[in-house]
């Protein structure tokens, strides 16, 4: 645990090493695992309630496209504005429930704006591969 620890910190903080271990003191750590973004997905609009894009219905409609413990979670309009950005208020946006936007927790009104969301996990092994390939080839 302390070592997915040490990575996300490292990976928050845009330190991740590319070394094939990380020596702190006394304490040897295997390397961080190699990450990658998910596609974006918008499965819902903001018509109605509001906009929800979970992730229990995310991985039912994407099978095998999100890994089981995403690192992080991308927020944006369609637009592609930030949607820490956007001075709405969010009932979620985490890499547990995914992220919801209700049109009633709004000021004066206002509804949801039209949101996609995409994940950090770690990379498939095949695009590990494709990755050295590329490398070993330039």
């Amino acid at each position: 645990m302390k070592e997915l620890i040490f990575c996300v910190i490292l990976i928050a903080t845009g330190a991740l090493a590319q070394k094939e271990e990380i020596q702190l003191g006394n304490i040897e750590i295997a390397p961080c695992p190699r990450l990658c973004y998910t596609q974006w997905f918008d499965r819902d609009d903001p018509s109605g309630f509001g906009d929800y894009e979970t992730l229990i219905n995310l991985r039912a409609e994407n099978p095998g496209k999100i890994c089981s413990y995403p690192y992080s979670i991308q927020v944006q309009t369609l637009s592609g504005q930030d949607a820490s950005t956007t001075g709405q208020v969010f009932a979620y946006y985490d890499t547990v429930n995914g992220f919801a936007c209700v049109n009633a927790q709004q000021p004066k009104g206002k509804r949801c704006l039209d949101y996609r969301v995409r994940f950090v996990c770690p990379c498939p092994k095949w695009e590990l591969a494709e990755d050295i390939l590329i490398k070993e080839t330039e």
